[in-house]
């Protein structure tokens, strides 16, 4: 007899009224965070999201319906991004659920709570490294420099560049969780995958955040001094010794500073005043 959890990993292909059915997922979704909590988090609108699906396996009104979103108002926390494989995932299983009662056969309700509970925090930081050191680092990169140069195509850039792979992991995490179902976690729990991806992004994002910092932070000295005779320039000895010294010296001590909590407020206004003594100094300009 073939398991129905191996039938799902098979394929990908949506028929119409999976297609419809994650759809809903997809738009549902983005009210994650309409009614975050201390005590729950998530957990209240993840309920919600989940109310119309789980009428549809249970039936209105029914206990098992009523169990069903009780278990899913426990604490939930992930990023909003990642949250349509895990709801899709959910989905599924409780297909399974209702489908193995429906047979006599016995399945274990707590199973759905548990793997739920054990993807939020590793999608949580795979997410976290992906739409905050990935897509936003990249989409800034692209947009800032015509965003400096006054040209309207910079925030259009930044809003497509960071919309399209936001829609797509969403899209596409929904697919995967609906049509795998739990087989996947558990292999993927096994072969560290999640453990590997978070920290390739990790690193590309980095890189990338480096490339930046190298590109867009602007910090010179003009300090020119004759001394015995001759030219002493500070940026040129500067420069000899790492070019792009000062640059580097000045995005580091603002992560040294951002890294300890301290607000950002005070970072910019900080790095204001001093550009203002230095120039008034005659260092830079």
């Amino acid at each position: 007899m073939t398991n129905p959890t191996e039938t799902k990993v098979l394929s990908t292909k949506l028929d119409k009224k999976e297609r419809k059915l994650l759809w809903k997922l997809f738009w549902r979704s983005n009210y994650l965070m309409f009614c975050a909590s201390y005590t729950k988090q998530q957990g209240i609108t993840y309920s919600w999201v989940m109310e119309p699906f789980l009428e549809n396996i249970y039936g209105k009104g029914t206990d098992a319906f009523y169990a069903a979103m009780a278990r899913h108002q426990d604490f939930y926390n992930t990023n909003t991004g990642m949250n349509n494989f895990i709801a899709a995932l959910t989905i599924s299983m409780e297909e399974e659920n209702k489908l193995a009662t429906d047979n006599g056969t016995p399945f274990d309700e707590t199973s759905i709570s548990a793997l739920k509970t054990a993807l939020m925090g590793p999608l949580a930081g795979i997410g976290d490294s992906v739409y905050l050191s990935v897509i936003r680092v990249v989409a800034t990169g692209v947009a800032l420099g015509l965003s400096q140069q006054g040209n309207i195509l910079g925030p259009i850039l930044f809003l497509v560049v960071a919309s399209i792979p936001n829609a797509l992991i969403r899209w596409f995490g929904g697919v995967l969780g609906y049509k795998s179902g739990g087989a996947f976690i558990s292999k993927a729990m096994k072969s560290g995958s999640f453990n590997a991806i978070t920290k390739g992004c990790t690193v590309l994002g980095l890189i990338m955040t480096g490339a930046m910092t190298a590109q867009f932070v602007t910090f010179t000295t003009t300090f020119s001094q004759k001394i015995g005779g001759t030219e002493f320039n500070l940026q040129q000895i500067l420069d000899s010794i790492l070019p792009g010294l000062l640059p580097l010296t000045l995005t580091m001590l603002c992560f040294a500073y951002l890294r300890k909590h301290n607000r950002p407020v005070r970072a910019l206004l900080t790095v204001f005043l001093i550009a203002i003594v230095l120039t008034v100094l005659g260092i830079t300009g």
